[in-house]
């Protein structure tokens, strides 16, 4: 994020210009408090000036990557959206303290205002909003909601990275809701629709699940059986061995 300055002499840079020119190389040298108080000293001094949101959004970025402090930073991300809300720098701020409010500090309330924020200005990653929204209403047990901006996302965006995710979570979500046969179909349109997907075997894996409890021992095992080399050795075995104890049981009392 280092901004570029021309080969200038010192004397034809400006006072805000030196300042934030020095704040660099400072935090460059990883000088990081020293810089941070450069920063600072550009902002109050010169909040007019074009270095200043600038100067704000580097000293959010020292306190939450360098000095690990989220309050500090998501302070210095609302004060640059607060001061320059015409800055082209206030997306990355809204987008950090989303970032913070969910992945920090687990506010899923806070971080759904921050998301919900990003899409109204229609700017940026909208598919990846999406599904950031969801996710906090997955988090928050609000599963009806998470699945609306769930199928939001696959609407509006059929082209998105997240499409396959957003698919996957969906079917976990019906599943919780008591919809089984819908959950069902959106793993089976996973294993058609993306077979080199990531999830197809999850999905086999909840399928095979739904067999077994739904009685179909043999179906199930043979499913758990093609699963072996695509998942977890041991979570497989662990199924296997159960499950043919159980044909084996249900054999002996018949």
């Amino acid at each position: 994020m280092a901004a570029v300055y021309p080969l200038y002499s010192h004397y034809q840079l400006t006072a805000p210009q030196r300042l934030f020119a020095e704040a660099v190389e400072l935090e460059n040298l990883r000088q990081i408090t020293a810089a941070e108080e450069k920063y600072q000293q550009v902002y109050q001094s010169y909040p007019q000036a074009p270095e200043a949101a600038e100067a704000i959004l580097r000293i959010g970025n020292i306190w939450q990557f360098e000095l690990q402090d989220m309050q500090k930073a998501l302070l210095n991300y609302l004060q640059l959206e607060h001061d320059y809300p015409r800055s082209p720098l206030v997306q990355s701020a809204r987008e950090e303290a989303a970032r913070i409010a969910k992945y920090r500090l687990r506010d899923y309330p806070r971080a759904i205002e921050f998301y919900q924020r990003l899409l109204d200005f229609n700017e940026g990653r909208v598919d990846q909003y999406y599904y950031e929204i969801a996710d906090c209403y997955f988090y928050l047990e609000n599963y009806s909601q998470a699945r609306i901006e769930l199928e939001s996302l696959l609407e509006k965006y059929p082209q998105s990275k997240f499409v396959v995710d957003a698919l996957y979570r969906k079917a976990r979500i019906l599943l919780l809701e008591g919809q089984t046969k819908a959950a069902q179909q959106q793993w089976l349109h996973i294993i058609d629709k993306y077979p080199e997907s990531k999830y197809r075997p999850q999905a086999e894996f909840d399928l095979a699940k739904i067999l077994e409890e739904e009685g179909h021992l043999q179906e199930a095992l043979q499913q758990y059986q093609q699963l072996r080399g695509k998942l977890e050795p041991a979570l497989l075995d662990e199924k296997i061995k159960h499950l043919e104890q159980r044909i084996e049981d249900k054999k002996e009392a018949i």
